[in-house]
């Protein structure tokens, strides 16, 4: 069977410009490109529609719904046919009884009823995959949250050198089954409570296998400069690639650190370190609610932890002033005005700022608030804001998730037009019958949106990545 796509514009990804021509398919392979000698079984004018090959999603969480979904068509139907998943330090492998239990508690908050079960290693997941179908190509990276809570739990403090030999044999388990490479997730537990010097030692393994290190930053907002030379060092000492996760700066303090952050990026590529970014084409992210406004140490312990802290009254009252120690840190004041100026009067500023563009997005139970900024639900309840937000966390078991409008559109335009910056979802496609609230359960429309804000709609030309 002979099918030819005539009058398209083809791209071939190769940056070269778009072109006008036809493609032939012989036996679901591509036969002939340009001019054609062939005679076809079947024409299809495609009236100028772009060809190009299918689209490679280099952020994406789908490893949570892929298994019992084999059709991926939320991804497909974006042109997506390749997904990088297990990223920001979360997967559903490895996973020993530890790690089951901590994604029992967190994939209600971001999943919905999408998620599924974990799975003991690579294999067991391959299997699962290639037993139900799949639609994309699947490339998995080795989650650190889940090597160092397999091994060490949710304990914040360094790896004794037996724990780290440990992480080091369960890092190289995976890669010897086919992981590409190493994510970390930075701002969440127990990931972050990981010291640069154990994500060196972890990335070493990588080397002999051609892996990459791709790393949810420990802050894409205050400290964004130093969070990207911590990745790069990471790179350099492992002797690895580095990929710059949903690269962003996020809080209006820190809108324009692109502008750094790219020039390290390129300094590093000049020294010879193979380093990447991704993005997606939007001014907001999602995560949940528990990661934005309680402190690390309050989550470490045993399943349950963070609940038996926020009831009670004592740690709670610790929580929230350490959470606004924190933010405090966000506010940057021009010049002098920085050190002299009494950070602790701008507080009530920046929570007013924060519970308006913070939107909450998924809740496991009580899911009038779904849709509401944290300004209005606080005022829906009677309640101060922190209050508020405690309440909420116990009341939920912490499943609070939300999305934040902290981002400029002139840092996300800057970062996608490098180029060595690619395209990610931060998401997952929505498995059928299964409705979920998680705002970034598909990223809607993201590789849509990427081309007709900056390839193909501007200007027919340049259309090329």
């Amino acid at each position: 069977m002979r099918l030819l796509i005539e009058n398209a514009r083809i791209v071939d990804g190769t940056g070269a410009p778009a072109r006008e021509g036809s493609l032939l398919v012989e036996d679901a392979h591509i036969a002939e490109l340009g001019e054609t000698s062939l005679a076809p079984d079947e024409v299809l004018d495609v009236g100028g529609a772009v060809i190009a090959p299918g689209f490679l999603d280099m952020h994406s969480h789908s490893d949570f719904t892929l298994p019992g979904q084999p059709d991926a068509s939320a991804k497909v139907l974006q042109g997506v046919t390749t997904e990088v998943v297990c990223n920001c330090g979360l997967g559903l492998t490895p996973a020993n009884a530890q790690v089951e239990k901590f994604y029992e508690l967190i994939q209600p908050m971001i999943f919905g009823e999408q998620g599924g079960g974990c799975y003991r290693d690579l294999d067991a997941y391959a299997d699962r995959l290639h037993a139900d179908g799949v639609s994309v190509n699947v490339a998995c990276l080795v989650p650190h949250g889940n090597v160092r809570g397999a091994v060490m739990g949710m304990e914040e403090r360094k790896p004794t050198a037996s724990e780290m030999a440990s992480m080091r044999e369960l890092t190289e388990s995976q890669l010897s089954q086919g992981a590409f490479g190493l994510s970390t997730g930075l701002v969440y537990p127990p990931g972050a409570f990981a010291e640069t010097e154990e994500l060196v030692e972890l990335a070493k393994v990588l080397h002999p296998f051609g892996g990459f290190y791709a790393t949810h930053m420990r802050d894409e907002g205050t400290r964004l400069v130093p969070s990207v030379k911590e990745a790069l060092t990471i790179g350099r000492e492992a002797r690895v690639g580095v990929q710059i996760s949903h690269h962003k700066a996020a809080g209006r303090f820190n809108w324009g650190k692109t502008k750094a952050t790219l020039k390290l990026l390129e300094e590093a590529r000049a020294d010879g370190l193979d380093v990447h970014s991704d993005v997606y084409p939007y001014t907001a992210g999602s995560t949940v609610l528990s990661a934005m406004f309680v402190p690390l140490w309050a989550f470490e312990g045993e399943q349950g932890a963070l609940l038996k802290r926020l009831r009670d009254p004592a740690m709670r009252a610790r929580i929230v002033e350490d959470s606004k120690r924190r933010l405090l840190g966000f506010a940057k004041l021009p010049g002098i005005l920085d050190s002299i100026f009494p950070k602790r009067l701008l507080l009530p500023l920046l929570l007013r700022e924060l519970s308006k563009v913070i939107v909450i997005s998924s809740t496991k139970r009580q899911h009038q608030y779904e849709g509401m900024s944290l300004a209005d639900m606080a005022k829906s309840r009677g309640q101060p804001l922190y209050e508020a937000m405690m309440d909420l966390l116990i009341e939920e078991e912490t499943a609070v998730a939300a999305i934040a409008h902290v981002m400029d559109e002139g840092d996300v335009q800057r970062v996608m037009k490098h180029p060595h910056t690619m395209i990610g979802t931060d998401g997952f496609p929505q498995r059928e019958g299964k409705p979920t609230r998680a705002p970034t359960a598909l990223i809607p429309g993201c590789s849509s949106t990427t081309c007709a804000s900056w390839g193909c709609s501007r200007s027919r030309r340049r259309c090329t990545r």
